[in-house]
């Protein structure tokens, strides 16, 4: 049932809010200390994304979030996935707040992509815990530092330019309090949220250059 899997995600999701928020932080903090020249440079905001993904791989393996834990090769240009077992998290970033990376043409990042919509599928699952795959489109607010967090779960593929097809996206609060208290609403565009004092989640949907957000 849709709902059942939606509070199954937030569940999931609850011990992430502040040791990501924390993690990236100092990732971009770090990134700004060691690579202070090419700050304010939109020719080397590239460089300043890697580098922001490389300390908080670094980070969050020495950090631990039980149940989930670092998968995929950070070798293969700075792969930043979690899991905890049941679900999975790959780390895209956007410049935008409206941005959300569409597959391209790589097969195994298509079938990624390609969840089953939660509106179809029976009540209740019957054929053991999910594997949802989830994308958190990551980017740091360049006037404040706070990094934020659009949670994905994409249910097909699309173009840049496109609609993204997604049945479940909101932005992942500072605080497992806050995600706790989200009130998630269907729609027939996807999921629409009531969020408690929007006025405390920082972001912003500006950015400027050289900044790794």
């Amino acid at each position: 049932m849709f709902n059942d899997d939606v509070e199954r995600i937030r569940t999931a999701l609850l011990p992430l809010c502040e040791p990501l928020h924390g993690v990236f932080t100092w990732a971009d903090q770090r990134r700004r200390e060691v690579l202070s020249d090419l700050d304010g440079e939109a020719v080397y905001r590239w460089h300043a994304t890697h580098t922001v993904r490389a300390y908080a791989h670094l980070q969050l393996g020495k950090t631990v979030i039980a149940p989930w834990q670092l998968t995929g090769n950070h070798a293969r240009n700075g792969e930043l996935w979690l899991s905890d077992g049941d679900y999975r998290i790959r780390f895209l970033h956007a410049v935008r707040d409206s941005d959300v990376p569409p597959p391209g043409f790589n097969d195994a990042r298509q079938a990624y992509y390609r969840n089953p919509p939660l509106f179809d599928l029976p009540v209740p699952r019957l054929l053991g815990p999910p594997d949802d795959r989830l994308l958190f489109v990551w980017r740091i607010d360049a006037k404040t530092g706070v990094p934020i967090f659009r949670v994905v779960r994409p249910i097909g593929t699309w173009k840049w330019g496109d609609h993204a097809a997604t049945d479940i996206d909101f932005i992942l609060p500072e605080t497992a309090e806050d995600l706790a208290a989200l009130e998630f609403e269907p729609s027939d565009e996807g999921m629409e949220l009531d969020i408690p004092d929007e006025d405390g989640l920082e972001g912003g949907a500006e950015d400027a250059g050289g900044s790794a957000g």
